[in-house]
């Protein structure tokens, strides 16, 4: 039996199956997989060039090699629908700080062509959707119009649910308000890892950004089932004000204040705890790199 791995977007409640092509392409094959041992929660960006086609930037350090290398096999430069292609890092991206890793770019339509940072080059052809292509089709035409969108991308395979985990929050401005983005690591109590996430956001303030990464972690939590979580956050104001000794005086809080408690209203136990930043350092790491991310994008809109 094949390997499958899902690609699905929480808040169009929509999601596709694809099966790994580890016949034709096995290197890259076990190198997605391993790169999902983890699920990743980030954002999905409409391909400018590429065609019907969206991509999934994952950060370095989850799992596939540095240095711009992937493998070269089962190589196209004519995607159909369904096909997902892995594009290699830009090889700068070390030179500016930002430290990207592989863009996953998933084809949902005719006539596209694989574009990485280094131009138009062939894109290893590792995957193919079995279920779900209509609902892909539908999230990624809506989000070449909406914009950038969270996916998720995650391995198909029997898990038993934690019953409780730690969830690492923060979050990233680079200007504050400026390019954001929110970090999120959850582990089991012992330290096993179940969930990262590197997600930008629009220019925004550190504190929007940590609740954004609150929430993007909670929902995580709640889609593997955990029935316990304690959310460790290095900042002082979110976990007050969740735990009620600061009230919530800004409006553009407020309603990421009522999603949080709401998430939390989930859990069978649920809390909050402040610790200092160098405590929080996987979550700090993912949110600078997703504000990088968020930085960069707006670099090339304004081009």
């Amino acid at each position: 039996m094949s390997r499958e791995i899902t690609i699905s977007f929480p808040e169009m409640k929509s999601s596709a199956t694809a099966a790994l092509i580890e016949s034709d392409a096995p290197l890259a094959s076990e190198l997605v997989w391993g790169l999902l041992g983890t699920a990743f929660a980030g954002v999905g960006v409409h391909a400018m060039y590429a065609g019907p086609a969206v991509l999934v930037a994952v950060p370095a350090r989850h799992g596939e090699p540095r240095g711009g290398q992937i493998p070269s096999e089962n190589e196209t430069v004519g995607p159909a629908p369904g096909d997902i292609l892995l594009l290699p890092p830009d090889p700068e991206a070390s030179v500016r700080g930002d430290d990207s890793g592989v863009t996953v770019a998933i084809f949902y339509g005719d006539e596209g062509r694989p574009f990485s940072p280094q131009g138009w080059v062939p894109g290893v052809r590792v995957g193919r959707v079995i279920e779900g292509l209509a609902e892909l089709r539908e999230a990624c035409g809506r989000m070449r119009l909406e914009g950038a969108t969270p996916v998720r991308l995650g391995r198909v395979e029997a898990a038993v649910a934690p019953e409780s985990a730690v969830l690492h929050a923060d979050g990233s401005s680079l200007g504050n308000p400026g390019p954001a983005g929110a970090g999120f690591v959850l582990e089991t109590e012992d330290g096993r890892l179940l969930a990262e996430g590197a997600i930008p956001l629009a220019p925004a303030t550190v504190n929007v950004a940590e609740y954004r990464a609150l929430i993007g972690g909670l929902t995580e939590a709640q889609r593997l089932g955990v029935r316990r979580v304690r959310a460790i956050m290095d900042s002082q104001l979110v976990c007050r004000h969740l735990s009620g000794q600061y009230r919530v005086k800004s409006a553009s809080l407020r309603p990421l204040y009522e999603r949080a408690r709401e998430l939390l209203g989930h859990f069978e136990e649920a809390s909050c705890e402040h610790v200092p930043r160098e405590m929080n350092a996987r979550a700090d790491e993912l949110a600078g790199v997703a504000s990088k991310q968020s930085k960069e994008r707006l670099r090339k809109n304004a081009d």
